[in-house]
């Protein structure tokens, strides 16, 4: 494949690993992306800002998508397309990538917006939402953390971190030569201090622990806790001593961890006539039960690393640092809020509905961010009545529905179904499995006959029939990504097939039947009391003889693809992307015959 930006030709691979949607949303920013010194902004900015956030999980499974990055890094271009081209290539982590990088993170010339991003880069070892191939070579991970550690010693020379991404970047580098540049002056790194530490910087933060400021100390003190063990328990308790109760708390927690029950005396004294000393206790109580271990440095290690973790070790892994950082949270919040941003993305990396619920729990917040797995741990124990509250919450009707429909809550999933947004394959599959459920497969055919969801868009001709090149890559290539997909692409069979029966104790379905009479006006396509949109040029078919037919039947036009939009009329010619939108909403195309003049 070979697109042209501009005057540069960016050279790319067949992309036949990445969906085909995506492989026509890369051409269609290429395109849209301004010439050299052109500002970003606007529908250009909009499309690639999107096609990074969806795109994410499968755009690194091709490594020659680099090359746009690179091209985007030019200094031609204006400031933000430059830093947007920082943002791309942390999908795609390579010497070469690295390299790059590294020259504009050096360079004092570099605009400041793309120079921190590119230190940002350089730091960011996580996998977060990136595809599962995306790993970090060796190589290129010494010449990051040489990069970051250089621009870390002229700022300790210097006497001032002017960087704000340096110290978050920092966190992630596990190289000595880091810690030693943080030992020469802990006050002024106290922010890139978290869970990597050799035993000599340990030692330099224990003894220079009222240097670091206030809000970064008790990180401190349990890296310094998680490194030393046993050796840092004398210094603690002296430091405990003229310490704030928070931060002595956390000292004499550490050392009953260290130390053990043998110094649990000095812990009961200091918690007398605090409150909540209860929970405070049991928390003494899991450290007994669990010497040597700190936890939340721990998962931290795992979360600020999961890019440069072998694939088949992450699940397992990202598993444990989830219990990790949710281990102390029995007993009181997280002091630093983006703790649970870290644990949440833990939780997606074990693909665990039970965690999933144990987050939400303890930081009902995170809902969004492990949005899919808490709702099926909720259908799965038969929650329905807070699925549904969930689901509209979090915008996830469709797939709340599928859930209640799949464990055996049919006439709750068509009633959840009525208020999604969009009309995706998961509410689909969700429709034609409730009904199906609910007696009423006669329904079940006709929704997998006639009321399928659009495919995605691959070309600028037409849009094509479901399941599309987009959808069938999908069921080929990952076929438990999306369920629904190879569901409805394989039938009546497929979708009842993902039935399982209800929870023992879960709550009782809805009781109405109104849900499926719902089903029966949308499949019976009545046109009295509905919206119609001309979608759309009419050269050749009568626009104003079509629109008194619309008003003879009953119907009302609107002037645009709005949502809700019960039906359009495709004109002699039509953007793609407007049907998709129209589809995507929910609207159907009305048919020959159904309205005088097409």
């Amino acid at each position: 494949m070979l697109g042209t930006v501009g005057d540069l030709p960016v050279k790319l691979g067949p992309l036949d690993a990445i969906p085909p949607g995506f492989r026509y949303r890369i051409k269609d920013v290429l395109e849209t992306l301004p010439a050299a010194g052109g500002v970003l902004e606007g529908v250009s900015l909009e499309r690639l800002a999107r096609l990074v956030e969806e795109g994410e999980p499968w755009l690194g499974a091709d490594p020659s998508l680099a090359e746009i990055g690179y091209w985007m890094l030019d200094p031609k271009h204006a400031v933000e397309l430059r830093r947007r081209g920082c943002v791309w290539l942390t999908m795609f982590p390579s010497v070469e990538t690295v390299t790059r990088l590294a020259a504009l993170a050096n360079d004092e010339a570099t605009p400041q917006p793309v120079r921190e991003q590119a230190v940002w880069t350089l730091g960011y070892r996580q996998l977060r939402a990136m595809h599962p191939s995306t790993q970090w070579p060796s190589e290129a991970v010494q010449l990051a953390d040489e990069t970051l550690v250089k621009l870390a010693d002229l700022a300790t020379t210097a006497g001032k971190v002017a960087s704000e991404q340096l110290p978050q970047a920092l966190r992630h580098v596990q190289w000595e030569g880091a810690a030693a540049v943080f030992a020469r002056a802990p006050g002024l790194w106290g922010e890139a201090i978290e869970c990597f530490a050799s035993p000599a910087l340990a030692r330099v933060l224990l003894v220079c622990l009222e240097d670091i400021p206030p809000q970064h100390r008790m990180r401190a003190i349990r890296l310094v806790g998680a490194v030393l063990g046993e050796e840092a328990v004398p210094m603690l308790l002296a430091r405990a001593a003229q310490a704030a109760i928070d931060e002595k708390l956390e000292m004499l927690f550490m050392v009953v961890t260290l130390a053990g029950e043998a110094k649990l005396g000095m812990l009961e004294d200091a918690l007398r006539g605090l409150k909540f000393i209860d929970l405070l206790r049991q928390r003494a109580k899991w450290h007994l039960q669990h010497r040597g271990i700190v936890p939340t440095v721990r998962g931290l290690r795992v979360a600020r690393a999961t890019a440069v973790i072998p694939p088949a070790d992450r699940a397992a892994k990202c598993a444990a640092a989830a219990d990790d950082l949710g281990a102390l949270t029995k007993f009181a919040r997280h002091p630093e809020a983006y703790l649970y941003g870290m644990w949440g993305w833990m939780v997606r990396g074990a693909k665990d509905p039970a965690r999933a619920r144990e987050l939400v729990a303890a930081h009902p917040e995170s809902q969004r961010l492990v949005r899919d797995l808490y709702l099926e741990d909720l259908a799965r124990r038969g929650r329905v009545k807070q699925l549904t509250a969930a689901s509209q919450t979090l915008q996830g009707a469709d797939l709340g529905a599928l859930h209640l429909a799949i464990w055996g809550r049919p006439l709750a999933a068509l009633e959840l179904a009525a208020t999604a947004r969009l009309h995706t394959p998961e509410l689909v599959a969700a429709r034609a499995l409730a009904c199906y459920r609910a007696g009423r497969p006669d329904l079940t055919d006709r929704i997998l006959g006639e009321d399928l969801p659009p495919s995605e868009i691959v070309d600028d001709e037409s849009l094509k029939p479901f399941p599309g090149p987009h959808e069938q890559w999908l069921i080929e290539r990952v076929p438990t990504s999306r369920p629904a997909l190879a569901a409805l692409a394989k039938g009546r069979g497929a979708v009842i097939s993902l039935a399982k029966p209800a929870p023992e104790d879960a709550e009782s379905d809805t009781p109405s039947i109104e849900p499926i009479k719902a089903i029966v006006r949308r499949l019976g396509r009545g046109l009295p009391g509905s919206t119609v949109y001309l979608a759309g040029e009419f050269k050749y078919v009568d626009k104003d003889k079509l629109i008194a037919a619309i008003e003879a039947a009953g119907a009302r036009l609107v002037n645009g693809p709005f949502p809700g939009t019960d039906y359009y009329v495709h004109g002699d010619w039509c953007l793609v992307q407007t049907i998709a939108q129209l589809e995507r909403q929910g609207a159907r195309r009305l048919r020959n015959g159904e309205l005088e003049g097409i």
